[in-house]
């Protein structure tokens, strides 16, 4: 076998401590995403019901609600061969409900989706200058949204298909969940005004 040249030996000398640390480098990174999965996992597995409140109640009914329905129009259409016209647009208006009504939770609990990969790198003022404004225009779009929600509802014409119960119950419904939202917001505004709100991400960030 050819012999390798000085210089050779001197670069394949080189160059294996640099592809050492490479490979130690990735491997560091590899290990922080698991224990960032890890830690993602044990949270999602985890479910606090120490700060729920009466009025997460409703909510709850609600989703019962749409679990009988759903698993009645389910047991009369494939087990009994007759189904129940009314549990298919019934079920698609519960499911409306759950949707805005569990939105207040969401909201008093700060959980709803955000972008805040980018609110780790502003400074600390910036931050939360940052934050005041979302959470300001949150409760300016949140109350604007219940006000329409409301119009639409006196404007909505006639009764749901299959029973006697007018559309507009469910846009008020609706637009009452959003008036929900807008306190929420609203106060989570004054709070963060005032310096008494973390400038903290609500959950964990995986990039």
């Amino acid at each position: 076998m050819p012999e390798l040249s000085s210089k050779e030996q001197r670069t394949s000398t080189s160059s294996a401590p640099a592809a050492h640390h490479v490979s130690a480098a990735s491997e560091h990174s590899h290990n922080d995403v698991d224990v960032l999965f890890e830690q993602w996992q044990e949270k999602e597995a985890h479910v606090d019901l120490s700060d729920l409140r009466w009025s997460d109640i409703v909510v709850f009914a609600i989703f019962w609600a749409l679990f009988a329905v759903v698993f009645l129009q389910f047991w009369t259409r494939y087990v009994l061969n007759d189904s129940l016209g009314w549990t298919e647009e019934i079920a698609r208006y519960l499911l409306v409900l759950v949707t805005f009504v569990g939105s207040i939770t969401a909201m008093r609990k700060g959980s709803h989706i955000a972008v805040e990969a980018l609110l780790i790198f502003l400074p600390r003022k910036v931050k939360h200058a940052t934050l005041v404004m979302v959470d300001g225009l949150v409760a300016l779009f949140c109350g604007a949204m219940a006000w329409y929600a409301y119009q639409l509802g006196a404007l909505a014409p006639g009764y749901m298909v299959s029973i006697d119960i007018p559309k507009a119950y469910l846009y008020w419904a609706v637009s009452a969940a959003l008036a929900g939202m807008t306190i929420h917001a609203a106060l989570r505004f004054a709070r963060r005004l005032r310096g008494r709100g973390a400038d903290t991400p609500h959950g964990l960030i995986l990039d």
